[in-house]
């Protein structure tokens, strides 16, 4: 099953003035790293629309495929009235977008700049934050942590009503992630991430009330607490630092304030506020706050200080995390490991037939269609298909093509291609990381791939695997 060579290039389908399953594209908006944003209309939809379409191309990153699936599929699953509403969306195969609502306010971004940099009014700023809590609570409690919160992703109307957006580095804690699971890094912006995201931790729901607390000090201090630093050890300094005390920069800012602030700020999870929905009942209540010596610190701590908290820090392990919601998820995972390289029909078709008989045993089962590769090119060419985020949509096609027998809906199928040089490892980590409950693997009659001269992938994988391993054959 070799690269569909023939994908039509996304500069092609998305221009202004060309019709999209009745989406009528206008002018762009906004062309961010990972994505392009249209104006868009369509008959029977009254209100404003915009198309989020992902950028594919020379020197244009993984992570705005990856981030395009994730969005997608968590805000499938969304229900709030603190995010866009879903107008529709196109496959990666042939038209790769997302219509959503185009919501009224303004980025707190550019609300901060227009006024110097912090807000002038101190309680104008707890009023916006109390609100972002409480749609960040929404979203805990249908098991989605954002994971990039900053002001940029959050709208605020003229009664400092907010909304979030862009949600392509969020988790869910009922999908596979696609983000852990393709980068195996941390991923977030550099300013508001907490120190659990740095070591790669995306499933702890507090990582959000740690930028809360970064997005409160930046619009009360005009300062960012821990900097923006652009290296992983520049990252790592707040897992022991800690930020200069609020009242030090700016006086009025009452005591109370500074306790909440630094507390959401807490190196280890354990230690901040447990929910968004205790931080919005504190920022509402100031009474309720219980004040410890964080409130009344005016000096930076002393370099002793700094220097305990960094021994502290060299045996760092994240806080334990059940998930942000009581809702258990007991659906059996299967993953489907296809060998997008191979031209094999026989293979495929009989394991297409033993995915439609194990998912009709396990109604409520998720389905991953995995693939790996062994690299993308480091020099670039012009066509999309020479560049590496073209070259993983042209997997990510195959992987879809595969699935089509299977008709299943969108909610109970992802789709993910992996780098690594050793496939096999790579599949049993997938697994392990995703407590998949079984493993669907086809073994060609052509010569398999070997690990050791006395070991083939397909040996290696049903021994490490964590879970149950299905072989089928192909034919003699």
């Amino acid at each position: 099953m070799g690269i569909n060579k023939t994908i039509e290039s996304i500069n092609d389908i998305f221009q202004e003035g060309k019709e999209i399953d009745g989406f009528l594209i206008g002018e762009e908006v906004h062309r961010g790293g990972m994505a392009v944003l249209y104006e868009a209309t369509k008959e029977g939809i009254e209100y404003p629309i915009l198309l989020k379409v992902p950028r594919v191309g020379r020197d244009q990153p993984v992570e705005s495929l990856i981030g395009f699936e994730t969005e997608l599929t968590i805000m499938k699953s969304l229900k709030s009235p603190f995010v866009p509403r879903l107008a529709g969306a196109g496959n990666m195969a042939k038209k790769p977008y997302i219509a959503m609502e185009r919501l009224d306010g303004r980025p707190l971004d550019q609300i901060i700049e227009e006024q110097g940099g912090k807000l002038s009014d101190i309680q104008q700023t707890i009023d916006i934050v109390s609100n972002v809590a409480l749609a960040i609570a929404s979203l805990h409690a249908q098991d989605i942590i954002h994971l990039d919160l900053k002001p940029e992703n959050i709208l605020v109307t003229k009664d400092n009503k907010v909304a979030i957006i862009d949600f392509g580095l969020a988790h869910h804690t009922h999908y596979p992630d696609l983000l852990v699971e393709q980068m195996r890094k941390g991923v977030g912006s550099a300013p508001y991430i907490a120190p659990e995201q740095v070591m790669g931790i995306r499933n702890d729901w507090r990582s959000d009330i740690f930028a809360m607390g970064t997005i409160l000090y930046e619009m009360l201090t005009g300062e960012l607490p821990f900097g923006s630093p652009s290296t992983i050890n520049g990252l790592k300094n707040r897992m022991w630092s800690e930020a200069l005390p609020l009242r030090a920069i700016r006086k009025e800012i009452p005591p109370w304030l500074q306790e909440v602030v630094l507390r959401c700020m807490e190196p280890l999870a354990a230690n901040r506020y447990q929910s968004a929905t205790r931080l919005r009942q504190l920022l509402k209540s100031p009474e309720s706050v219980q004040l410890t010596a964080r409130a009344e610190k005016l000096y930076p701590n002393s370099a002793w200080d700094n220097m305990k908290r960094w021994f502290r820090a060299a045996g760092y392990e994240p806080s334990p995390c059940p998930k942000p919601s009581s809702a258990l998820d007991n659906a059996p995972l299967i993953i489907a490991a296809i060998d997008t390289r191979q031209n094999d029909d026989v293979l495929r078709e009989r394991m297409q037939n033993t995915a439609i008989h194990l998912l009709q045993a396990y109604p409520e089962s998720r389905l991953i269609c995995l693939s790996t590769i062994s690299s993308t090119p480091t020099f670039e060419g012009n066509a999309e298909s020479e560049t590496a985020s073209g070259i993983v949509r042209g997997h990510l096609v195959q992987l879809m093509d595969w699935a089509k027998p299977l008709k299943m809906s969108t909610e109970r199928v992802s789709f993910h291609v992996l780098e690594a040089m050793d496939p096999a490892s790579r599949i049993v980590e997938f697994a392990q990381d995703n407590h998949a409950s079984m493993i669907l693997i086809g073994a060609s009659h052509k010569i398999p791939a070997k690990v050791t001269p006395w070991r083939t992938s397909m040996t290696k994988i049903v021994e490490e695997a964590p879970c149950s391993v299905h072989i089928v054959r192909s034919s003699n």
